[in-house]
């Protein structure tokens, strides 16, 4: 099982509404969402669309990060609760940090008993005690470990049949000048099993949040794919070779990153494998079309979440 973690912005939302069905029916694909916008609109629409087609995501209820930074959620969350209640399938999810008190845990529990959530633990200052009795609790159907922030003694607590590693795997730089060639991304869908009943990442926008905008003085494309010598994942970064801020255009700079793209992935079907996500850039491509930063973004994830679906699935 694959959980991929987003954050939840139009174009990662987009990207996993996109990836609904197709290969979240499976039950292989499960996404992780921490809303980070204060507006539910994009967000709703998201959760419908899981809801609808009964498939399964996991919704951070508590969140803390962008709107949520510096005011509470508790507007937002008489909207999301809504969508909640009206989808079995929809599964709230707490997050468990520092200043995270087992009652606090104790009273989410509550608040949604006789469903199935998620637990979702980052430098939890629980006790083992603490966390050995939440692994018992039948109604978490995910234990869920950020970046490895949680004892190994407590990891040791959460049942495999439910815990979930999400790891960074992202060598996010500061510049998209900063990319180049190919690099290591995870061999974890080789490994993961012994320790969970999956595993789970930041796709290829990578573990900080950072909201977007501005001239970018490079376009770059992350495209994972299967190293035929190993079978690990590995990711591709096509860059413009304009990288000058003061030049160019967002548009022209895409067109020169996609021409890369779209020139590698044919001759590499069996590492890239093949879903709409490449066939959206290739078209770009051969027409010269700008489908904006946004979009490009929302195909990067798309085309990540393909990809591990189809290693897991056996199909790449």
């Amino acid at each position: 099982m694959y959980l991929p973690f987003v954050f939840g912005r139009q174009s990662e939302l987009r990207a996993i509404s996109d990836v609904n069905k197709k290969y979240t029916a499976s039950g292989r694909v499960v996404p992780i969402i921490e809303p980070v916008v204060a507006k539910p609109n994009d967000l709703l629409r998201c959760l419908g669309n899981f809801g609808k087609s009964q498939t399964k995501a996991l919704i951070i209820v508590n969140p803390s990060q962008g709107d949520f930074k510096k005011v509470g959620a508790k507007a937002w969350r008489v909207e999301v609760d809504a969508e909640l209640t009206k989808y079995p399938t929809l599964m709230p999810a707490f997050q468990c940090g520092p200043k995270t008190s087992f009652s606090a845990i104790d009273a989410f529990l509550s608040e949604y008993d006789g469903r199935q959530v998620g637990l979702v633990y980052y430098s939890p200052s629980l006790t083992d005690a603490e966390v050995k009795k939440l692994a018992g609790k039948s109604t978490v159907d995910f234990h869920i470990s950020l970046q490895g922030k949680m004892t190994s003694t407590q990891r040791s607590l959460l049942p495999i049949s439910k815990a979930i590693d999400v790891i960074d795997h992202f060598n996010k730089q500061d510049r998209n000048s900063d990319y180049s060639g190919v690099e290591l991304f995870t061999d974890r869908h080789k490994t993961y099993s012994t320790t969970g009943i999956g595993f789970g990442d930041y796709t290829v926008t990578g573990s900080t949040f950072q909201p977007g905008g501005g001239k970018p003085a490079a376009v770059a494309i992350h495209a994972t794919f299967k190293n035929p010598k190993n079978k690990d994942v590995w990711v591709e970064h096509f860059v413009s070779d304009d990288i000058d801020i003061k030049t160019g255009s967002a548009n022209s700079k895409y067109l020169e990153a996609v021409a890369k793209l779209a020139l590698a992935v044919p001759k590499r079907s069996s590492e890239f494998g093949k879903n709409a996500a490449l066939t959206a850039y290739i078209e770009d491509y051969k027409t010269s079309h700008f489908s904006g930063l946004g979009k490009s973004k929302e195909r990067q994830i798309y085309h990540h979440i393909a990809v591990m679906h189809d290693i897991l699935h056996g199909t790449l």
